[in-house]
């Protein structure tokens, strides 16, 4: 599923924790909403 793109810069700078079996279904919604993305995002190529 593609989600909109995180830019609050305070919750992008907390600390994280590593991910688990029950994080695979953000880490999918994640490439979906990369590859969706692709085009217009300028870090990515």
């Amino acid at each position: 599923m593609v989600k909109p793109i995180m830019k609050d810069v305070f919750f992008l700078g907390q600390k994280s924790e590593p991910a688990t079996k029950a994080d695979l279904q953000v880490g999918k919604d994640l490439q979906d909403t990369l590859k969706a993305n692709r085009r217009s995002c300028r870090c990515i190529q």
